[in-house]
């Protein structure tokens, strides 16, 4: 039987580490026994509603803050804005680009490229998930750190956060449904124990989960997951119910930051789906692949055993 559960208990963020050493390829299935998924971006990925919280920024941020939005996050995407690039950092406030491959910061550029001092507060050593850079490691959290950069405010922000989601689930919109999210979760459930977190709030993640129709079910359902910490409370989660050690887990993200890197820092494999194209040497993750389809394609290929 599937359960949910949709409260996470307080858990400490992760520092970041700069001794990550590649996660365990993927090369067989045999020793994975729980499969945790991250949702948008990964189970689900459809560009009109990001577009749609970009809009609504665009419109409604005061004095005309907001205009231009939308092709100043199109320049991120594509690699053509002059600091800011997908993988990378950002200091709103600031209006400068940190560029730290290694999770450290190591240089920084002003919004039109000029190359500027690191900020003197910025602590030492490996950039943590609670400071004040904001990572750009999918549309969603480009779009809120160019806004933020123009002036938008947490509230603004999460009102248009609401409006898209509520946009999502709206009957009226078509929903876009990979064809390959069937087979793939058919696939991994065999043996295998099945995980979905995002820290998308109950109110607005649960009904898309319910208009994909996913089967089959989920044996833990985590909503407002508060991820990256999320990610290590469910990996003890696991350990705990199901004695289950981190290498037996297997995490499928798009955010790089978010989704993989603290639990391949436990041990665990790791798939990144990587549309924005941040990690193509595969230093980070087990397995890399453009999308979701094409993550599809190749696990058909990956045996169950030696």
């Amino acid at each position: 039987m599937s359960t949910t559960s949709t409260q996470a208990s307080p858990t400490p963020i992760i520092p970041r580490t700069t001794n990550l050493t590649r996660p365990t390829p993927l090369d067989k299935l045999a020793d994975v026994k729980v499969v945790l998924f991250d949702l948008d971006g990964t189970l689900h990925d459809d560009p009109r509603v990001t577009d749609y919280y970009a809009r609504i920024l665009e419109e409604d941020m005061p004095g005309g803050t907001g205009r231009g939005l939308r092709d100043e996050v199109t320049d991120v995407i594509q690699g053509n804005h002059p600091a800011a690039r997908p993988g990378c950092f950002v200091e709103p406030t600031l209006g400068i680009a940190i560029n730290a491959p290694h999770w450290t910061a190591e240089t920084a550029v002003d919004w039109v490229g000029n190359p500027v001092s690191l900020p003197s507060d910025l602590p030492p050593g490996p950039i943590r998930h609670d400071g004040a850079l904001r990572y750009l490691g999918d549309h969603w959290q480009i779009i809120g750190a160019l806004a933020a950069r123009r002036g938008a405010d947490a509230r603004s922000l999460r009102e248009a956060f609401v409006r898209a989601r509520r946009f999502a689930n709206d009957p009226s919109t078509t929903l876009i449904r990979s064809e390959s999210l069937d087979e793939v979760l058919q696939r991994l459930s065999q043996g295998r124990r099945l995980l979905l977190a995002t820290n998308t709030t109950e109110e607005l993640a649960r009904p898309l989960v319910q208009r994909l129709n996913m089967r089959p079910t989920f044996e833990v359902i985590r909503f407002d997951a508060h991820k990256p910490a999320g990610c290590a409370e469910l990996i003890a989660h696991a350990k705990e119910q199901w004695n289950t050690a981190p290498s037996e887990v297997l995490v499928i993200g798009d955010n790089l930051w978010n989704d993989l890197l603290p639990p391949a820092e436990q041990g665990c494999r790791t798939v990144h789906i990587d549309p924005l194209g941040m990690d193509l040497s595969r230093r980070w993750s087990s397995a890399r692949f453009d999308n979701f389809s094409a993550f599809a394609a190749a696990l058909k290929e990956i045996p169950d055993g030696i």
